[in-house]
């Protein structure tokens, strides 16, 4: 069964349809795309396609199990955008290009959901010597307009701790993020630009046989985009051994949301290994994540155990001054590291396209290989060349890194 919930210039729909469009005979675009997920993948493909596109018929398809924001990694990532590698010690790839890709998106997002940005600023902790030395010569030599380096009692009084060997400040498009509310503010920066239908799919079979009836009626002149994070995986959406071929793996990661019961506990964002950040009430919490490979998930004795004996440096007053609210659960999907760290899978896969493997960059890589794929896609239309070879993959060899 779908359900449909559209922009005021889209049709309202209770079954699968289609939007009946042409595209002008010059333009060897296409008008149509379907996106299978609607985090943050999937909605900034549709962004950079909508905004991309001269086409007054271009429309767009997203499919997801929920509303937008209510399901999936994406809606209960932590919010924490900067661009430094996950130890700190370095810029991560495409760390300053994904920075400013993001702000871009965040800020027409902010437009339509104004409360999204929570925070316009963070602090990365040292807690031993190594990080130290690693986030001094970052604020020096590798992000002085980023970042500034703070001495211990300064950041001691920020955070009310006592463990701190000092840190950095990240500013300068560095941000706390309310994820699910930038996704409906990005979903509405989409609305603006087309025709956008958001449909909410019980059962992804269903998809999948629909996919399979269309392709066989219309040639497979829909584009159709997988950016449903562990459902490329985990649904039938694609053969067993294509599956098997993507370096992928499936992460679950679960945080503890904290209510905050006295008023001089800090609200800010701060990370060494786990973090703390800030939700959009004044008086939650996030504190995460697990990261979980074992099939049964780790119980909420030992989880709370877990993220307080590794975050309790960072926030001392958070854990001694709140309850538990609740405890949240989302999977990622994890791409294969390599020599540029792990990054995301765009591409072609058979007649469709993917874009996975944000896994805890979401927020930093989701804008610039969004707009890479769209660019990719445009490239390739016309040719059943295989998408390493269109130009942007040439521009850009490290994009085809997992063929």
């Amino acid at each position: 069964m779908t359900r449909s919930f559209t922009s005021s210039n889209c049709r309202f729909s209770h079954r699968f349809s289609t939007f009946i469009a042409t595209t002008r005979d010059s333009s060897p675009y296409p008008a149509q795309i379907s996106i299978v997920g609607g985090g943050l993948a999937g909605l900034s493909t549709a962004y950079h396609f909508l905004t991309k596109i001269d086409d007054r018929n271009a429309s767009v398809t997203i499919y997801d199990k929920c509303p937008v924001g209510e399901g999936g990694a994406s809606a209960v990532a932590g919010g924490l955008l900067h661009p430094l590698s996950p130890r700190g010690n370095k810029l991560s790839h495409w760390g300053l290009e994904g920075l400013f890709a993001t702000r871009k998106l965040v800020d027409e997002a902010a437009k339509f959901a104004p409360h999204c940005v929570l925070r316009e600023k963070l602090y990365r902790v040292a807690l031993t010597d190594e990080n130290v030395q690693a986030l001094q010569h970052v604020a020096t030599n590798v992000l002085p307009e980023h970042c500034r380096w703070m001495e211990k009692k300064e950041l001691d009084k920020l955070l009310d701790t006592s463990d701190s060997l000092g840190g950095v400040e990240l500013y300068n498009g560095c941000r706390v993020i309310h994820v699910p509310s930038y996704l409906r503010g990005l979903l509405a920066a989409c609305q603006l630009r087309g025709r956008v239908e958001w449909k909410i799919i019980d059962d992804y079979m269903e998809l999948v046989n629909h996919r399979h009836d269309e392709n066989v009626q219309n040639d497979g002149s829909r584009i159709w985009i997988f950016a449903c994070g562990a459902g490329i995986i985990q649904e039938g959406f694609f053969d067993e051994d294509a599956r098997a071929k993507l370096p992928l793996q499936i992460v679950r990661g679960q945080s503890v949301e904290l209510t905050i019961t006295d008023e001089s506990v800090p609200r800010e964002a701060a990370l060494c290994g786990k973090y703390v950040t800030p939700l959009l009430d004044h008086n939650r919490m996030l504190v995460g994540a697990t990261q979980e490979f074992q099939e049964e998930a780790v119980s909420p004795r030992d989880l709370q155990e877990e993220l307080k004996r590794k975050s309790y440096k960072l926030a001392p007053a958070l854990w001694d001054k709140a309850d538990i609210h609740r405890i949240t659960c989302g999977y990622k999907v994890q791409s294969q590291r390599n020599n540029l760290g792990r990054v995301p899978i765009i591409g072609r896969l058979g007649k469709d396209w993917i874009f996975t493997g944000l896994s805890s960059r979401g927020l930093l890589y989701h804008a610039i290989y969004g707009e890479k794929l769209v660019d990719m896609i445009f490239a390739s239309q016309g040719t059943q060349k295989d998408s390493e070879e269109c130009p942007i993959a040439k521009q850009y060899p490290h994009l085809k890194w997992w063929k």
